[in-house]
């Protein structure tokens, strides 16, 4: 049957009319009620997710956490797979408001491991601990130290909402972020005699920017404080404002952990240690891992065939391009120095530098992803190498260098005195540039092998003859030492005619030990396949070399107990090498002023190098030979190396270097050179007496030391008795034999007297026990003045365990673990010698008695002033 088109299409219309009319012929009543109910229905399906930022403005940054900025909070989107994931959490200052209180690019603490949690609706971070452990298949000691070890909670955020796809929770974190937490904060650690106090103001602080990165995610804030600062217990400023932008950098740690390798004490390496329980043998021991970095052959078989390869990838340091111009080729050549090393064991490229990048959007210099060489442009004259450490392996994953620019002041200061009495170049206000540039590398060289791994080898220089540093074969190989991860600097034995002879007066580029370091630290050993497989290997390539002392390892102190490893010393004779660099101060105060006056018109050049001779050159390089009074010789050793532990310093040694020190005492005229100090107010007063005032009475102070190396010695030892009669001899030689005393034995005679009195305890001195400042006596405050000098001009420092800090760089300690400590390992209870003392105050009784009737004017006087002294200290028995 044929139906006609028209009407079909007239059927089909009158059918969506009529139902078009019937929807408008619905009441306006059921038509609101229909409205509500589906916006009911709407706000049902409308997800926390969703309304926490509905209708705001928010900002979101993606990568291996989301992070949204909203409303000055800061919420995380928190991937679910990621919880109980170690990460290091870690602190940079990006910008500061005074740069006594930090500096921008500083990295105060070590970053501290954590991880994340869910418990109901918190999360929790809590502190990872990797301090004890035990085999995988122990499954019952793995058990328990679990419950022993569980990770602290320093953090707990409610769940605010759950991510659309259900992947990831969001929570709130911005007291995590933006917080006074001490383990965070921006400051360095503070003590001694300058102390500062930070106050965290919560009003004051503030969310900053977010930054987000496949492997890592990094949140800026405003952090202020108020600082208090103390001088020896006294205010000098209280709760100054200081505002510091800190990023704070979370990353991720390796999903597997890099094959450790075990340390030795015998070398100088930091170290990752954790104590190992087993229940097979029911002991338990520390293990130690050496820190370095994931260093592997692109090309495993060709490295096995003895050709360079480059590492798989290399330790790359990218250099801060607000670098004065000038340090930039420098600064290279100390970090690639290390190259050298590396390809004596096969490495190519092994360390790379490039310049901070101009065309990465990504690149941020306080994104712990990138190694860094950072400039901070302030009067701090130090330089130092912290390093970011995976607390399960030793694995070092980020590294970077902060140089002042203060160096070159110090650095200028160094060359003029301990270089320019040899070499006519340094004999200016301007240092070459040339020059400053060597020095600028060898500063760069240290702090990179600090970011290697390498601790200070304050042992180093020790290995080397004195009269071989005048050799112009041997310091031209060698250099000054055989380490520069040493403390010593220049050339100070060098004399006037050495240079042009041939003598090298600066450090070498690399050591031979620094080549021994970097070899044992990062060989591949094949096949070894872990970690206690390479010890043999490891052990034998130390035990070749420790016969030779150029390779040993001498741990950094915190008090000079060991000679052979102190700081800015030179050579095996600390005697004969203070000689020579006594010999080169006294050439160099006479002679500076005709060499630097048409430069230093306005005399502050020479004010400032008057100033540094007297009070911390001087200073410096007496201590080297007090550090042979009563020292012991410390060795690391293994069974069967070929020395003792420990040696007491020789009897002859000892006695040599006490009566140095009282020839150098008496002969301190040259200090008060006219032609120095004349028209510069450099000095108040007799600068020869008051340093004889204050460094005689300390010197004494080491004769209780003695007892050390007294009970330690295997025969002959050097006795404190007889220490103090060499000083008496000294003292009152002369003045029995019948000579009138010279105001110089005077001034020690004085110093002496006051010291039997006090130490033989026949009188208490008034205030005995009181430590404030005000209880001390002048030579006592004087002395606390040129120590705290002397620390403030030596770069380098307490190095470090991951955060090798240094030059007195910033090294935090690792510990005081045997072996690996900076404690001396020896233990002494010094017995009471009072009695020796009351002998020697009774003979001086005698002898003033005897020639205070010879002698005349103001001598006699003084003679019978102090026999009045001891008369009353003896009458209060």
């Amino acid at each position: 049957m044929k139906i006609n088109k028209q009407i079909i299409l007239l059927v089909l219309g009158f059918i969506l009319l009529s139902g078009m009319i019937a929807g408008q012929s619905k009441p306006a009543e059921q038509v609101k009620k229909e409205n509500k109910k589906e916006s009911k229905d709407d706000k049902k399906k409308e997800t926390a997710y969703v309304k926490l930022f509905k209708g705001k403005k928010y900002e979101t940054k993606k990568g291996l956490l989301t992070l949204h900025k909203l409303d000055g909070k800061l919420y995380i989107e928190f991937p679910k797979k990621l919880f109980g994931k170690a990460m290091l959490v870690g602190s940079v200052a990006e910008s500061v408001s005074n740069p006594d209180d930090a500096f921008a690019g500083l990295q105060a603490h070590d970053p501290l491991c954590i991880y994340f949690t869910q418990v109901d609706s918190t999360v929790h971070i809590r502190k990872a601990d990797y301090s004890s452990r035990t085999a995988e298949t122990d499954l019952n000691v793995k058990n328990a130290l679990g419950k022993n070890n569980i990770g602290a909670i320093v953090a707990s955020f409610k769940i605010r909402a759950v991510s659309p796809d259900s992947s990831a929770v969001v929570f709130d974190a911005t007291s995590f972020f933006v917080n006074g937490n001490e383990e965070m904060d921006p400051f360095m650690p503070s003590g001694g005699f300058l102390s500062s106090k930070a106050s965290y103001k919560n009003e004051n602080s503030l969310l900053g920017d977010i930054m987000a990165f496949g492997d890592n995610v990094s949140v800026s804030s405003y952090l202020s404080y108020g600082i208090t600062t103390t001088f020896m217990g006294f205010s000098v400023e209280e709760n100054r404002p200081a505002t510091i932008v800190m990023k704070r950098s979370l990353m991720l740690l390796p999903e597997v952990p890099m094959k450790p390798r075990i340390n030795d004490p015998r070398i100088g390496v930091f170290f990752t240690n954790y104590t190992a329980f087993s229940g097979k043998d029911n002991g338990s021991k520390e293990i130690f891992y050496a820190n370095r970095w994931k260093l592997e052959p692109k090309d495993p078989e060709a490295f096995k065939r003895g050709e360079l390869v480059e590492p798989l990838k290399p330790i790359t340091f990218y250099i801060d391009d607000k670098f004065p111009e000038q340090w930039i080729e420098s600064i290279k050549l100390g970090a690639e120095d290390w190259n050298m090393a590396y390809e004596k064991i096969g490495f190519k490229n092994a360390v790379v530098t490039r310049m901070y990048p101009k065309d990465d959007p990504e690149f941020d210099p306080n994104n712990i992803k990138y190694n860094c060489i950072k400039y901070a442009p302030t009067l701090t004259q130090n330089a130092m190498g912290p390093s970011w450490v995976d607390p399960r392996s030793g694995e070092i994953l980020n590294a970077s260098v902060y140089l002042y620019h203060g160096i070159t002041d110090l650095l200028s200061n160094w060359m003029f005195l301990q270089m320019a009495a040899a070499d006519k170049t340094l004999r200016t206000t301007d240092m070459p540039a040339a020059v400053m540039g060597k020095a600028l590398r060898y500063v760069m060289a240290h702090e990179i092998g600090h970011c290697l791994g390498l601790m200070h080898n304050m042992g180093a220089s020790s290995s080397f003859p004195v009269d071989s540093l005048r050799s112009p074969s041997f310091t031209q190989k060698y250099g000054t030492t055989p380490s520069i991860m040493d403390y010593a600097r220049f050339n100070f034995v060098a004399q006037p005619g050495d240079l042009e002879r041939g003598v090298k007066m600066t450090p070498p580029d690399l050591g031979v030990y620094d080549y021994h370091v970097i070899k044992w630290l990062y060989s591949p050993i094949y096949p070894a396949s872990d970690p206690e497989k390479e010890v043999p290997v490891l052990e034998k390539w130390i035990s070749e070399k420790i016969a030779d002392p150029m390779y040993r390892y001498g741990r950094q102190q915190l008090y000079t107990l060991d000679p052979n490893a102190q700081t800015e010393d030179l050579g095996d004779d600390q005697v004969k090498a203070t000689a020579y660099a006594m010999s080169n101060l006294k050439y160099i105060l006479k002679n500076m002023n005709s060499w630097v006056a048409e430069k230093d018109r306005d005399f502050s050049f020479r004010k400032e190098t008057n100033f540094s001779i007297i009070n911390i050159q001087f200073y410096w390089y007496l201590t080297h030979v007090l550090g042979n009074i009563g020292g012991i010789y410390q060795y690391e050793k293994y069974e069967g190396d070929p020395f003792p532990a420990y040696v007491s310093v020789p009897r002859e040694t000892q006695k040599k270097s006490v009566l140095f020190l009282l020839d150098l005492f008496e002969n301190l005229a040259w200090l008060n050179e006219p032609a120095a100090e004349q028209n510069i107010d450099g000095i108040n007063g007799d600068a020869s007496e008051y340093m004889r005032s204050i460094l005689f009475p300390y010197m004494m102070r080491w004769v209780a030391n003695i007892g050390f190396s007294e009970t330690k010695a295997d025969k002959d030892p050097y006795t404190r008795t007889e220490c103090i009669a060499d000083v008496f001899d000294f003292v009152w030689g002369s003045t029995i034999a019948g000579n009138e005393p010279t105001k110089e034995k005077l001034s020690m005679q004085n110093s002496l007297v006051q010291l039997l009195i006090t130490n033989s305890r026949v009188k208490e001195l008034p205030g005995a026990g009181a430590t404030s400042l005000s209880s001390l006596r002048q030579e006592d405050k004087a002395l606390l003045n040129l120590q705290m000098l002397a620390a403030k001009n030596s770069f380098g420092g307490l190095e470090g365990s991951t955060m090798s800090s240094d030059l007195h760089d910033r090294h935090s300690l690792p510990g005081e673990v045997e072996g690996f400590g900076y404690l001396p390992r020896i233990l002494y209870q010094s017995s009471d010698i009072s009695h020796v003392y009351y002998e020697w105050l009774l003979q001086t009784k005698e002898i003033l008695e005897k020639v205070s009737g010879k002698q005349q004017g103001d001598i006699k006087a003084k003679y019978r002033y102090w026999l009045l002294l001891i008369n009353k200290a003896l009458k209060t028995q």
